[in-house]
């Protein structure tokens, strides 16, 4: 026996001393099994949430991010929505049914914590002001969203993606995507030759005062850029320093500042083109003087909002406005009922593009969501 355990010992001791020098690698632990008939996501944020496999019911708090239900085909699985697209006109047509959700979020940071309860959705899609409200006032797991007004064409690529992998229809988001980047394309194919500095500088002028304005570190740089313009405000930043009663990443400039730039368009989303016409302070500026004041365009949201439908359609409508000569072939009406049909496989008649393109579908204004909460 004890020459037995001596061999033993001995072997022992030569394995450990062969095992000097090695690098020992510990393999991470996996992730734990989802429960059957779940699966988990992780979010934008890194947070890993379980969510029933088949059936899940949503809550989507967001004016831009309620489309995209729509778009990837997955709308019935929402059961609470945001005040906001709720209101408009062309989301009323699109969906009848959208008027009787209940809408427990009205802007950021406002949900209805106890109307959020009755409808009782199996998670909350938000983002971090939002999700954090129901995070701590009800049990609803929260999948969180990353985004805000500085983002462009690259973020909103991965939010559809996710948005995609959320609902299941990852086909429907890489439609989308694949449809944004034709778009794109195409209207470098179109502008690419247009010198600096003869690039048309649009304006955006929101509120009464036609003053509110997305600068040169929001999206509306990168849409505009993208329609062979420029921002006029470009050297001026928006997102920082927020002014009380402005939505996010929205700042009001003096008028002073606007006469400076001079712009080449200028877009509204208040009024009238003849309102400025009629105006002392601004028909000495040049696209008043030329005739190129237009209302901004507006229908399943707002397009001064980063959302899957102004980041296709502003920046071809900004184009075509800009310059119709380069794009006479096909009438700017025919794409806008394409891009309908083929995303949201919504066809539209003429006169709903034509109201989309010339501005006059009803929108919602942030006073009346107020008001309406």
């Amino acid at each position: 026996m004890n020459g037995i355990m001596y061999v033993l010992c001995a072997l022992i001791i030569t394995a450990g001393m062969l095992c000097c020098g090695c690098t020992t690698s510990t393999t991470a632990p996996e992730e734990a099994t989802p429960a059957p008939g779940t699966r988990t996501i992780t979010d934008m944020e890194g947070n890993q949430i379980t969510i029933p496999t088949e059936g899940a019911t949503f809550g989507v708090f967001g004016g831009p991010i309620s489309q995209v239900p729509y778009l990837l085909g997955a709308n019935a699985s929402v059961t609470a929505v945001t005040k906001g697209p709720q209101m408009m006109e062309m989301m009323r047509e699109m969906d009848p049914g959208i008027a009787n959700k209940a809408a427990p979020r009205t802007t950021n940071g406002n949900v209805n914590v106890e109307e959020l309860l009755v409808a009782n959705p199996d998670c909350v899609i938000a983002f971090d002001v939002d999700g954090k409200i129901v995070e701590s006032h009800t049990e609803i797991p929260v999948i969180y969203l990353s985004g805000t007004m500085s983002s462009g064409f690259e973020e909103m690529r991965q939010e559809i993606t996710f948005m995609g992998e959320v609902f299941g229809k990852p086909e429907r988001a890489q439609a989308y995507i694949d449809y944004l980047d034709e778009t794109l394309a195409f209207l470098r194919n179109r502008t690419a030759d247009i010198p600096e500095d003869e690039r048309v500088t649009v304006f955006l002028g929101e509120g009464v005062s036609h003053l509110q304005t997305l600068g040169g570190d929001t999206f509306f740089t990168e849409w505009a850029d993208a329609a062979g313009c420029r921002n006029a405000v470009a050297a001026i930043e928006t997102t920082q320093g927020q002014q009380e009663g402005m939505h996010t990443g929205i700042n009001e400039i003096s008028m002073e500042q606007v006469l400076a730039v001079d712009p080449g368009i200028i877009v509204i989303d208040t009024g009238s083109p003849a309102d400025l016409a009629a105006d002392a302070r601004w028909k000495e500026l040049s696209a008043v003087k030329g005739g190129r004041v237009y209302k901004e365009p507006t229908a399943l949201f707002l397009w001064s909002r980063p959302s899957a439908e102004s980041a296709v359609l502003y920046p071809l409508w900004l184009a075509y406005a800009a310059y119709p000569d380069r794009f006479d072939d096909v009438p700017l009406t025919d794409r806008v009922k394409e891009f309908y049909t083929e995303i949201f496989q919504y066809p539209i008649t003429d006169e709903q593009a034509r109201k989309i393109v010339n501005g006059t579908y009803d929108r919602v204004t942030f006073g009346q969501v107020k008001q309406s909460g």
